[in-house]
């Protein structure tokens, strides 16, 4: 066969090979690749990529559960939603200023991530700042990220980059 003909029947064969087993669907906010019937979250990759290689988590700081700040806000999760929030425990906590981000992971409950902002030196948690479910398919942090960056649109963008979910049911 001549290269004239080999070459293009060549890559039309690699394309036909390709796109058999590999496919794009739109889902909810974003899309998701779907290779041999298994979704992946292509674009929630490259954020993390990108997130890794740019971000400043200068002033942000992580309390140990010996601190009155990581206290503060275990107290102010557990009292948020009586009996069940009671059961909360801490899976990490990012603070940067007057704001806070707690993972949760509770007995009856989905696990969460709480969105909390220190008034009259008290820890609040901000309702519209709170993400509970799993994640699946998609990356929990960029999917996590992006909703707490709608919801909460003041909370400190360089607190919503330096988290990373910690909880088996994130990962």
């Amino acid at each position: 066969m001549k290269k004239k003909v080999a070459l293009p029947l060549l890559l039309i064969v690699l394309v036909g090979v390709i796109a058999s087993h590999i496919s794009f669907k739109a889902a909810d906010h974003s899309y998701l690749m779907v290779v041999d019937g298994i979704e992946i979250d292509i674009l929630g990759k490259i954020q993390n990529q990108w997130l890794s290689h740019t971000q400043n988590c200068k002033g942000v700081t992580e309390p140990k559960e010996s601190e009155a700040t990581f206290q503060a806000i275990h107290k102010a999760i557990q009292a948020y939603s009586p009996p069940q929030s009671q059961s909360a425990q801490i899976a990490g906590i990012w603070t940067l200023g007057t704001w806070s981000l707690a993972e949760v992971e509770f007995e009856t409950l989905l696990p969460a991530f709480v969105t909390l902002q220190m008034t009259d030196s008290e820890q609040q948690i901000v309702p519209r700042g709170i993400w509970s479910g799993h994640t699946k398919p998609w990356l929990a942090a960029p999917l996590i990220r992006t909703y707490l960056k709608t919801q909460v649109p003041e909370i400190p963008s360089q607190l919503i980059r330096c988290f990373d979910p910690r909880s088996k049911s994130f990962n």
